[in-house]
């Protein structure tokens, strides 16, 4: 792998990493995973975006692009060349055939017990 793409992935993944931390939760007590607000879509995910070297000069083209494709942009990182948003899960495979995508990934979020719990 060629040192710029190793950076670019390393960057991804730390993006990955840094917007995850922003999602991580806490159970409280004797808590019970329900859909808090059932008119909601429930199935939307977050994605990182990365975009082959050949197409980040037209970052906001392909952006356009992601966006008719259903993805919801949060973010557009011109200079790394990653976008991120949110898509419903069903459709998120979709973003792959989008001209000058390199990789879709989707984000995780973490759920932490209180610091008061026996689990700490």
């Amino acid at each position: 792998m060629k040192p710029s793409r190793l950076l670019r992935h390393l960057t991804n993944w730390l993006i990955v990493v840094v917007i995850t931390v922003g999602s991580v939760g806490y159970w409280t007590e004797g808590a019970i995973a329900t859909n808090q607000n059932p008119g909601a879509e429930m199935d939307k995910v977050q994605v990182t975006v990365s975009l082959d070297e050949a197409h980040i000069g037209q970052i906001n083209q392909v952006a356009d692009q992601l966006r008719a494709a259903g993805l919801e942009v949060d973010q557009v990182l011109s200079t790394i060349g990653i976008v991120t948003g949110s898509i419903e899960a069903d459709i998120m495979p979709s973003l792959s055939q989008v001209d000058g995508v390199e990789s879709v990934e989707q984000g995780r979020t973490y759920k932490l017990a209180p610091p008061n719990s026996d689990l700490q």
